[in-house]
């Protein structure tokens, strides 16, 4: 029992996404609730949310405005940030479609 404990613990780190992501890579604008406004990458996309690379600080829990080039603007929260990266989660969840049409619009 010790030795599985031992395992586990070393184990790397298990996704635990409720949402399939597609590779994007198309220009997004980010602009927090209380204003500012930074120009990045989106890296990847899902109906639930995005991860983006942009040069802006935004902490855990900021409320955002996510604009995909050539779409509207999408309210989410900064669920992590890590140097120059973050993760957000739309306050509504896009229709499969709208990713879709956003994944081939960037190909």
């Amino acid at each position: 029992m010790l030795n599985l404990a031992c395992t586990l613990e070393k184990s790397p780190r298990v996704e635990q996404r409720k949402f399939g992501r597609v590779e994007v890579g198309t220009s997004v604008t980010v602009r927090a609730r209380e204003g500012g406004r930074e120009t990045g990458t989106i890296q990847n996309l899902s109906v639930g949310g995005c991860a983006i690379s942009a040069p802006g600080y935004y902490p855990v829990g900021a409320k955002i405005f996510v604009t995909i080039s050539k779409f509207q603007s999408f309210a989410g929260q900064v669920v992590w940030h890590e140097e120059g990266r973050m993760g957000v989660q739309f306050d509504i969840p896009l229709h499969p479609a709208v990713v879709d049409h956003i994944a081939r619009s960037s190909a």
